[in-house]
């Protein structure tokens, strides 16, 4: 007898706009047949600004991310790091993310650790998400990385599954 394993499915729009009406009840969502568009606010720290975020999410693709307030600003003759070209938020690697993982559990905490990386980034000239953290004179930046290195270290445990490649 032949043991087959299922794969799991993917996550109808209806079941991503659940999750996400669940945990952000004041946001907009508009669920359509091929996906769901999510339009809310995220808050990344308690001394963090609060910014209006709209995650685009097309069944089997990548969701899209992108700030709409306050508008995302680079320091003097830099580029806002890990942004793709029109710039929508570069949140994970292309093995991290899969339609069978929630949007509120994934996407969205993703993207309020890019936006604390980004307010650091705003402060210091030093990007934090990626790498060894360094701290400055400037600020105390110690309880914040700590937080941020979590997700850090998950990605590095994680760094042996095999990696889908991005289309498009």
């Amino acid at each position: 007898m032949a043991i087959t394993t299922r794969r799991p499915r993917a996550l109808s729009p209806a079941q991503q706009a659940l999750g996400l009406r669940t945990l952000f009840p004041q946001s907009s969502i508009a669920v359509h047949a091929t996906g769901v568009v999510w339009v809310g606010t995220l808050r990344p720290t308690p001394l963090s600004r609060t910014y209006t975020v709209r995650v685009t999410y097309a069944v089997g693709d990548y969701p899209i991310v992108f700030v709409l307030d306050p508008p995302l600003e680079p320091r003097p003759g830099e580029a806002l790091p890990h942004t793709f070209h029109g710039g929508s938020l570069c949140l994970h690697e292309d093995h991290e993310w899969s339609p069978t993982m929630h949007l509120v559990d994934t996407i969205l905490p993703w993207t309020a650790e890019w936006l604390a990386h980004y307010e650091l980034w705003k402060a210091t000239g030093q990007w934090h998400g990626d790498g060894e953290p360094r701290t400055t004179d400037e600020i105390d930046l110690a309880p914040q990385v700590e937080l941020l290195r979590n997700r850090a270290n998950r990605r590095a445990a994680r760094s042996d599954r095999p990696r889908r490649t991005r289309q498009g």
